[in-house]
Formats: structure tokens, C-alpha cells, sequence
């Protein structure tokens, strides 16, 4: 399920301003949930410029017409994400600017000075680690009804990011290939973007710590996310997988309930821009 791509422009509107504690006083989540999504909007520029820099070497055109359409679902998710980052208050956070602007420069320094094959094989190393992560979270029917908008944002997504899920695999596989330098580039490459995120979470931990007084009532959408255990030993399996020689994208299946969602989004899309 789930062989197709489609690029959608979502009608999400946030709030005027947004708590960083947002996850009804969740510290911990809710900065998480915010160094990932202040991230994005450094990372997938650089997707899309590996991806473009790439693309005139593609020769097949199913791979061609896989990296466009890549290109242009991360065009739209950064966007979204920069837009959500734009309504979070976050006053009282002044080293936040220095964190980002460190992670924009190590990514234009890469699209400077380091070779296209490891700037796919970055790009892959992020898509397949994601790419299990997400399938965790999502899976088999995506994160339920009536999902305040953020959430509804995260789980569009994440459908996105599982119909693209092949799409850096196989234009490293085309252009470059190799499986040793892609297994070492992309666990660096995990370590890279997870330690950026780790740091920035803690970093406004150290700010804003947890209240003693403990968690507020977290709703029950949001702790079916966020509050779940992620544990290790749920993930293993796809964190394996990612890192063997015969990996690939094309043998990971994706439950029917993620095309429901995604044919959702679709219609939501459709029914915004027409």
C-alpha cells in the first residue's frame, strides 16, 4: 500500500501565538516536539538541494519523477513547519537563534563542500531513520479523530513521509551506490540531526524546567502520540533492518489505514485549492 505520491497544500492555520509548554505542561514533549519541528526548515532545503543537484544525473525517469515530486512534498513540509515555528512564543529562549543558526550554516556547508554522494547518503540516512520512526508512530490507522491542528499537520506529515520513503534510497542507489559509505554516512547523519534535537530540547529544559507540581491533564489525543512509550525495543526491528546489506524501502510494508489517511489529505488539499 501506499506506492504513490502526491503533493499537497494543506489549509493549516495555527494560532496567534502558541505556549512552548503547549503540550498542556508537558515540558519535556513539547520541546521535543518544537526542535523537531524547528529542524525542518533547515533540513529540507538541503534535501531539496541534494535532490536537485542530483537530478541531472538521474537517467531512469520513474527515480526522476520520484525526486521531483520528493522535492516538492518537503518543499511544502518545511513551509508548513516554519509557519507553525513562526506562532510559537518563544520569549525567554535567546540561545535558540545561535542553535538554528548553527544548524543552517553545517548545512549549506555541506551543499558547499562535501561530494553529492554524501549529501544523499545524508539525506537517506535521515529518510530511513524517520521512516521507521514514523511507521512506529502511525501505524495501522494514524493518530485518531479530531486532532487539534498541530496534530493534524504532523500526521499529514508523516503520510507524506511514508509515501516518499523510497525516494532517497533510490536516487543515492542510482547516482552513487555503495553500501558501506551509505551506512556509515547515514548513521553520522542520524547522530547529526537526533544530538541537534537533543540539544535544543534540553537547552530550553535548562531555561523552563518541569514545574514540580508535575503534569497538568494532558488530553487524551495528545498523550495518544506523544505519551506513548517509543521504546527500544519497539523500534529495533526497523532500526535493524535499516542498517543491513539487503535493506530496501520497496520491502517495507505500509498498513492500509495510512492510505485511508492519506486519500483524507487529499481531499482536504483538493477541497482548499479549488
Amino acid at each position: 500500500m501506499l506506492d504513490t505520491m502526491t503533493v499537497r497544500k494543506m489549509p493549516f492555520e495555527f494560532p496567534d501565538e502558541i505556549e512552548p509548554d503547549f503540550m498542556d505542561g508537558d515540558h519535556e514533549r513539547s520541546f521535543s516536539f518544537i526542535a523537531g519541528s524547528l529542524l525542518l526548515p533547515h533540513l529540507e532545503p538541503y534535501l531539496i538541494r541534494s535532490m536537485r543537484a542530483a537530478e541531472k544525473h538521474v537517467t531512469d525517469p520513474v527515480v526522476l519523477e520520484g525526486l521531483k515530486k520528493f522535492a516538492s512534498q518537503e518543499g511544502q513540509h518545511y513551509q508548513m513547519h516554519k509557519k507553525f515555528n513562526d506562532t510559537i512564543r518563544l520569549d525567554g529562549f535567546p540561545e535558540l537563534e545561535l542553535l538554528e543558526k548553527e544548524l543552517s550554516d553545517d548545512y549549506h556547508r555541506f551543499t558547499k563542500t562535501k561530494s553529492l554522494r554524501f549529501n544523499l547518503a545524508y539525506a537517506e540516512g535521515f529518510e530511513a531513520l524517520t521512516m521507521n520512526a514514523v511507521k512506529n508512530m502511525m501505524e495501522p490507522n494514524g493518530f485518531g479523530e479530531d486532532l487539534p491542528v498541530f496534530l493534524q499537520m504532523v500526521e499529514w506529515h508523516f503520510v507524506e513521509e511514508l509515501e516518499h520513503r523510497t525516494v532517497a534510497f533510490d536516487v543515492y542507489d542510482h547516482v552513487c551506490g555503495g553500501y558501506l559509505y551509505r551506512l556509515f554516512v547515514g548513521i553520522w547523519a542520524q547522530w547529526h540531526f537526533t544530538n541537534w534535537i537533543r540539544r535544543v530540547k534540553n537547552y530550553m529544559l535548562k531555561v523552563r524546567p518541569q514545574p514540580d507540581a508535575g503534569l497538568k491533564d494532558v488530553p487524551a489525543e495528545t498523550m495518544s502520540v506523544f505519551a506513548q512509550p517509543t521504546s527500544a525495543t519497539s523500534l529495533m526491528p526497523g532500526l535493524l533492518r535499516i542498517y543491513l546489506p539487503n535493506y530496501t524501502p520497496h520491502d517495507v510494508e505500509i498498513s492500509a489505514g495510512i492510505q485511508t489517511l492519506a486519500d483524507k489529505y487529499s481531499k482536504m488539499a483538493s477541497e482548499f485549492n479549488t
